[in-house]
């Protein structure tokens, strides 16, 4: 029988092993009853897939999103609108200023509790390519229609208590961003901010515009064939049963081993110059309210992320309550488009979704907590701040 993942009554602490803990959970302030707002209510829900942008086979598609797009390089042309400059505390180089502002090299080592080592990777991967190429279940990476009517009723609960909440289409600005330093990794978006009005990061990819977007040579099919729909939990296509982890019927790794392959993807090492780092060319992947469950309907957080050519992703992510921001980092796995991500300097805590969930207004997250606890987490998409 399929046992759903393990959800505990109080979360774990999320900044054990030497790390300064990660500022991802709500406060004490009190949240709006929802009643029937949650699943099932979809009907009311604001139409921001008619927005999407169409297919681009050169290039992200996106342009209709922000003006003086040049034709290969985005906004690169000698015409471009200069937006302003990156955020004053990322320029200004006083005293030791590696150590206060750019220097979270925590998030570029592996955490304490992973031992992961390459021949079981790469067991786990030659496992889950066999999820396509033999499939237990069917076409298990498409997107189900009763498990799109439950993330689309989770996400209504959220969209209707955020409807009006703060200013929070003045978040990820140029005065917004100028208010809230934070140690950044060495990987950030940071480097092109100007190049692009705010709302430019808000945006909406397509799978057609990403897949042409990367650089590294693509895997080997069936693996890119199709764009792959990661739904986790019970009734999904990743579940847990007997401490081992099901993808699309086909067993691929113990629960450990399965946390420990998540958290060995998200650790990116460092670019080796700030050169390298400003080179990179970045794709929004939009702005999204962080949901810790489906009661969670007025959640305080929010991230914006990006993705490079070569798969890295970053981001921001922001507490409301507390006001603070801290580094979002990660990539995708190219060959499996399993996407996994680290946050701030928390030892503990693992993000993991798909590549093309996260062109979605719902995207489901599985997220770990070291190796022995996972909670079934959303991400909400916010619309573009222009709109606002």
């Amino acid at each position: 029988m399929q046992k759903p993942i393990t959800r505990p009554g109080e979360r774990p602490g999320l900044g054990n092993g030497g790390g300064p803990p990660v500022q991802i959970g709500g406060g004490g302030k009190v949240r709006p009853s929802v009643g029937d707002r949650l699943p099932g209510q979809g009907e009311d829900r604001p139409n921001i897939g008619d927005r999407l942008p169409g297919a681009n086979d050169n290039r992200p598609n996106l342009a209709d999103r922000r003006p003086g797009v040049g034709e290969n390089r985005p906004g690169l042309g000698d015409g471009r609108v200069d937006f302003g400059n990156r955020p004053d505390w990322l320029d200004n180089r006083g005293p030791n200023f590696n150590t206060r502002i750019n220097n979270n090299t925590w998030i570029n080592n592996r955490p304490s509790w992973v031992n992961i080592d390459r021949s079981t990777n790469v067991n786990i991967h030659n496992r889950w390519n066999n999820a396509f190429v033999r499939p237990g279940a069917g076409n298990w990476w498409t997107r189900p229609s009763n498990r799109l009517s439950y993330w689309h009723g989770w996400g209504d609960g959220v969209r209707h208590s955020w409807s009006h909440y703060h200013n929070c289409h003045n978040w990820y600005t140029g005065n917004w961003w100028s208010g809230h330093p934070h140690a950044m990794c060495g990987w950030h978006y940071h480097w092109n901010w100007g190049r692009y009005p705010p709302n430019y990061w808000w945006g909406v990819p397509t799978w057609a515009g990403l897949t042409s977007w990367f650089v590294w040579s693509a895997a080997a099919p069936p693996v890119w064939q199709q764009p792959v729909y990661y739904d986790y939990g019970s009734g999904g296509n990743v579940t847990y049963e007997n401490n081992y982890v099901y993808i699309g019927g086909e067993q691929v790794a113990s629960a450990d081993e399965f946390a420990q392959s998540a958290a060995e993807l998200a650790t990116v090492a460092p670019p080796a110059t700030d050169q390298e780092a400003k080179d990179a060319e970045w794709m929004p992947l939009g702005t999204f309210i962080v949901t810790s469950g489906e009661q969670d309907v007025d959640p305080s957080r929010t991230v914006q992320l990006a993705v490079s050519k070569q798969g890295i992703i970053a981001g921001t992510l922001y507490n409301a309550e507390t006001d603070q921001a801290q580094s979002v980092q990660g990539q995708v796995d190219k060959e499996t488009q399993r996407v996994a991500l680290r946050i701030g300097e928390s030892d503990s805590l693992v993000i993991e979704t798909g590549l093309y969930n996260l062109t979605q207004n719902e995207v489901p997250l599985l997220v770990h907590f070291g190796a022995d606890r996972q909670e079934n987490w959303m991400l909400v998409r916010l619309e573009d701040s222009a709109d606002g």
